[in-house]
């Protein structure tokens, strides 16, 4: 399983767990993967290629972000993964998410398998669950930056 942000830090026996419960989704250019307001139970984290990530508003609509698998040997910290608040909430779907021009390629983690894994293994646990709230936390850094540069030229 290739080094991908989400398990960083995990040992060889836990990324083998992990691979375990892991099914592969090859997505089309365009398909939507999420869509907003929907409930789900899947984490994705991008194997290759992008995704964007689109909600609506009145206006249409409105790209949100673009989230992409890192070259070889790099981390994105803008997070390589999405639908991690399936994970800490029941709530419907925040945002809808397509994949970009070529398609992606996903890796699924359904919210029980991990749950179950994590039953098993309290220190995966932490770690995964630390590193969504880290991207979370930098995803809200990278918005209000958007804002406030947004508000200083308004």
């Amino acid at each position: 399983m290739a080094e991908k942000l989400l398990f960083q830090g995990l040992t060889r026996d836990q990324l083998t767990r992990v691979a375990e419960i892991v099914r592969v989704h090859e997505a089309e250019a365009g398909e939507v993967v999420v869509s907003e307001r929907d409930y789900g139970d899947t984490l994705y984290v991008i194997d290759m290629g992008q995704v964007v990530v689109r909600v609506a508003s009145p206006e249409g609509d409105r790209l949100v972000a673009k989230l992409r698998a890192p070259a070889p040997g790099e981390i994105s910290y803008a997070g390589d993964f999405f639908g991690e608040m399936c994970l800490l909430d029941l709530e419907p779907r925040c945002a809808s998410v397509i994949a970009d021009e070529g398609g992606c390629t996903l890796w699924e983690l359904n919210r029980d398998d991990l749950y179950w894994l994590f039953g098993d293994d309290k220190e995966l646990q932490l770690r995964i669950l630390l590193t969504v709230a880290r991207v979370l936390s930098r995803r809200l850094g990278l918005l209000d930056a958007a804002a406030a540069t947004g508000a200083s030229r308004g």
